[in-house]
């Protein structure tokens, strides 16, 4: 059996439709249609419940899904060992300075002690709006984002990762209580923040409007390119700043830090990694997607079901 027919039922079951899987397959819905009788034809029962609005797979559809994923897996791990013998491997990583700030480090560790072939590897820091849309252009083989707002896009694989809790920080030479603190507070200081296309200001700022305010009720605004300038401005008393607690755990439990708790703010953002959906069981991308989660202390998402939708 040519794999071109197991393809197509992987897509149909993957988009829910008939007509999105001739979309993405560059075919007519006519054929896909085919490919799929020839199919149910071949195993002599019914593969895909059509009675929703979203098509899915019946109970024999679901074990012949479970092995053509091993199948095209298998095919592709093939094709892609064949053609890079002799070859140096490029491999192009795209972040969010949170990510690769408190991260990256320790996922590249695992990654490279799992690669130990040449690879080139570039890595390129952007906001994740940015990133986003060079993923779409094929920039970027994967990359890791903290987002305000629900990513949808039917033509990436996305695997959320934990949420990322932010934090707002001062010098304890502001004198600024540590406990619950009233926003006021704060607008005696200057805010030290990243510039607009941030998550975290973008969320910060969504807060203040919440509440009827904005940054202009502080003294003044810093504007840092650079994390670890931002940190440095914050622990010298220049201002209060909010930011991921990640990047700042160790100052907190030295007390070079205090963090303070804002009524009424949300304090989380979502953290996602993304890649091309047709290139999600390339072997390497696999690996380094695997390493995040190994990072993360959660189980990799191609041994458990919550991710099928993903993958």
């Amino acid at each position: 059996m040519e794999t071109r027919y197991l393809r197509t039922f992987k897509f149909v079951l993957d988009l829910g439709s008939f007509s999105l899987a001739a979309q993405e397959l560059c075919i007519t819905q006519s054929a896909v249609s085919q490919r799929i009788k020839f199919l149910e034809d071949h195993y002599g029962c019914q593969l895909i419940d059509r009675s929703g609005s979203t098509l899915k797979p019946t109970p024999s559809g679901e074990k012949v899904l479970a092995k053509t994923n091993m199948i095209l897996m298998a095919v592709h791990d093939l094709e892609n060992d064949v053609k890079n013998l002799g070859k140096k491997v490029e491999f192009s990583i795209g972040f969010t300075p949170t990510f690769g700030f408190v991260f990256l480090p320790k996922v590249l560790d695992i990654f490279l002690k799992k690669n130990t072939h040449e690879i080139d590897i570039k890595f390129i820091t952007q906001q994740s709006d940015q990133l986003i849309k060079n993923l779409a252009d094929k920039i970027f083989d994967v990359i890791v984002i903290e987002h305000c707002e629900e990513l949808k896009n039917k033509n990436l694989a996305l695997f959320p990762l934990f949420k990322d809790e932010m934090v707002m920080i001062s010098s304890p030479s502001l004198g600024i209580a540590s406990e619950e603190t009233r926003l006021e507070e704060f607008f005696k200081h200057r805010l030290i923040s990243r510039r607009d296309g941030c998550s975290s200001r973008h969320l910060f700022k969504d807060n203040l409007s919440k509440t009827g305010n904005s940054v202009e009720n502080f003294r003044g605004v810093i504007v840092h390119d650079h994390l670890r300038c931002l940190i440095q401005s914050t622990l010298q008393g220049q201002g209060v700043a909010f930011v991921s607690r990640s990047l700042v755990t160790d100052h907190i439990n030295a007390g070079n830090l205090r963090e303070h708790v804002i009524p009424g703010f949300c304090n989380t953002r979502s953290r996602t990694l993304a890649c091309n959906r047709s290139k999600v069981h390339d072997p390497l991308l696999k690996d380094f997607i695997e390493s995040v989660f190994q990072t993360f202390n959660v189980q990799s998402p191609f041994r458990t079901s919550e991710n099928a939708a993903a993958i």
